[in-house]
C-alpha cells in the first residue's frame, strides 16, 4: 500500500499512514467487456440509502472558513527552506520517485504562529509549494495521496465546530475541495483515496454502536458499504482496509479475521492469517499477496502490541513468515515490525515503538533482523524504497519533532537532504510517496 504517514500511533500498533492502501475502478480501465459489468462499479454514481445513525460520522461538507491558499506566490519564513512556485510542476512527470512533505514551521522555542506548508519534491530533490496553511488550523499528517499525483488527504480541525476532518486538497492549486468528517482521533488511517486514480474515497464511518467501511465519491455520496460490524471492546478487533490494484475488490480486517470482498461489498471469501483475527493488511507485495502485520495472540509473542510481519495470499492459502520473533527478552515498548519493502537485494523493515521511537532494519534470510543505523536518532521511519535509495523521515525528538526528510543509500548513508530543518523550526509533520502503492 502506498505508505503514506510516516508518525506512529498506537492503535494495536497501527503505523499511520501509509499512503497506498486504497482503491477504485474506472470503465476506461475495464480489461475486458468480461470484467466491464464488475469495474463499473467502482465508478457507480448513485447513492445507497442507509442508517443514518451509522453514516454521520463519514458525511462530507464544503470547508466554509479552512482553504488552503493558493500555492502561489512561495511563502516565506524564516524557518522555511527554499521552494518552487507550485506552477511550475510537470504534472505529466508526477508518479514514483516524488515525494510529498509536509513542513512546520512554527519555532520550538516561541511557539508564535506560523504556517504549515505542504511541498512536493520531484526526483533530482526540487521542492515545489502546493499548499500553505498561514496558522492554525492546519493539516497535521499526510492520510493518503491519489494515484495521479495531484489530490491528497490531510487531517485537521474544521472550525468552527471543531470537528476532526480530512482535508481533500487539489495539489494543482492549493486548494481545499472538500472534507470528510471522521469518526475521531484514535483511529490510525480512517479514510483513503481508491485506487488506481483516487476517484472515490474509502471511510471508516463509527457512530459508537457500528463500524463500517464505506466507499463513497468526493462529494460524500454513499456508493457501497463494504463491511460492517458492531463496535469491538477492543480497538484492536476494528476495522481497516487494504484495495487491489484495479480496484475491483478489498481486503477488509474485521473482528474475525480478513476478508476478500468485491468493492460493492459482496463477499468473496475469507482469507487464512496465522494469528486468528488480530492482522491487519499493510500493502501489496506481489500481483496477489499482501504484507500483514500480526499481533498479539500466541504464547510466541512477549505481550499484545508486538508485530511479526507475514506475506499472506489472496486466494486464501496459508502464507508465510517474513521475521522470526526474537528469543531475547523484548520491552513493552517494543512493537516489532509493522512494515516491510524488498529490494534488490533483500528486505528492508520498520520497526516501532513506544514515544514514536523506529528503527530501520534489515530482514536476514533466516527472519533476523538488525538496525541499519540510519542517522542515529532512533527515529526514522521509513517512507519509501526507490531503487537502490530510501526516502527516510528523521526525527530527533519523541514527539515527532526537529524532523527533516532524506535520502538514503540501502546501506543508510545520507546522500541528500530532500526536506531540511530550518532554524529551530518543528520540521518536517509527514511525507508520502507513489511509489509503494504498488510492488
Amino acid at each position: 500500500m502506498r505508505r503514506v504517514a510516516a508518525v506512529f500511533v498506537v492503535w494495536g500498533v497501527v503505523l499511520a499512514g501509509c499512503a497506498g492502501s486504497s482503491g477504485e475502478s474506472t470503465t476506461a480501465e475495464s480489461p475486458s467487456s468480461t470484467d466491464q459489468a464488475t469495474t463499473t462499479l467502482g465508478d457507480a454514481t448513485t447513492a445507497v440509502t442507509v442508517p443514518s445513525t451509522t453514516t454521520a460520522a463519514a458525511s462530507t461538507t464544503a470547508p466554509a472558513t479552512t482553504t488552503a491558499s493558493a500555492a502561489r506566490p512561495v511563502t516565506v519564513d524564516p524557518n522555511l527552506p527554499d521552494a518552487e512556485s507550485g506552477d511550475l510542476v510537470d504534472w505529466d512527470a508526477v508518479g514514483p520517485g516524488w515525494t510529498l512533505a509536509l513542513y512546520d514551521a512554527t519555532d520550538l522555542g516561541t511557539w508564535d504562529p506560523a504556517p504549515t506548508v505542504l511541498y512536493l519534491v520531484d526526483p533530482s530533490g526540487t521542492r515545489y509549494e502546493v499548499g500553505s496553511w498561514p496558522t492554525f488550523p492546519y493539516p497535521d499528517w499526510i492520510v493518503d495521496w491519489a494515484g495521479t499525483g495531484d489530490t491528497a488527504l490531510l487531517p485537521s480541525i474544521l472550525p468552527p465546530s471543531e470537528d476532526r476532518v480530512a482535508l481533500i486538497v487539489d495539489l494543482r492549486t492549493g486548494a481545499v475541495t472538500g472534507s470528510i468528517t471522521l469518526p475521531d482521533d484514535s483511529y490510525a488511517r480512517p479514510v483513503s483515496f481508491t485506487t488506481p486514480t483516487g476517484r472515490n474515497l474509502v471511510v471508516l464511518a463509527d457512530d459508537g454502536v457500528t463500524q463500517r467501511v464505506e466507499r463513497r465519491d468526493r462529494s460524500g455520496s454513499l456508493l457501497a458499504v463494504l463491511s460492517e460490524q458492531s463496535v469491538p471492546a477492543d480497538a484492536g478487533d476494528g476495522l481497516g482496509w487494504l484495495y487491489g490494484f484495479d480496484g475491483t475488490f478489498a481486503l477488509v480486517k474485521h473482528s474475525g479475521g480478513i476478508d476478500y470482498v468485491d468493492n460493492d461489498g459482496t463477499f468473496v471469501r475469507s482469507l487464512w492469517t496465522p494469528m486468528a483475527h488480530r492482522c491487519w493488511p499493510a500493502r501489496w507485495w506481489t500481483a496477489d499477496s499482501f504484507l500483514a502485520r500480526c499481533t498479539g495472540e500466541g504464547p510466541a509473542f512477549p505481550h499484545e502490541y508486538y508485530s511479526q510481519l507475514w506475506i499472506l495470499k489472496t486466494d486464501g492459502t496459508a502464507g508465510t513468515p517474513l521475521n522470526e520473533i526474537p528469543s531475547d527478552p523484548i520491552l513493552n515498548v517494543d512493537f516489532g515490525l509493522v512494515n516491510a519493502w524488498p529490494t534488490a537485494t533483500g528486505t528492508l523493515a520498520q520497526s516501532s515503538g513506544d514515544c514514536g521511537a523506529g528503527t530501520i532494519d534489515e530482514i536476514a534470510a533466516d527472519g533476523s533482523f538488525s538496525s541499519i543505523g540510519v542517522g542515529g536518532t532512533g527515529n526514522d521511519s521509513l517512507i519509501s524504497v526507490e531503487g537502490d535509495h530510501m526516502v527516510v523521515l528523521e526525527s530527533n525528538e519523541c514527539d515527532g519533532a526537529d524532523a527533516r526528510l532524506i535520502e538514503t543509500d540501502l546501506s543508510g548513508a545520507v546522500i541528500r537532504e530532500l526536506v531540511p530543518r530550518i532554524g529551530n523550526a518543528w520540521g518536517v509533520r509527514d511525507a508520502a510517496t507513489l511509489s509503494t502503492v504498488y510492488p
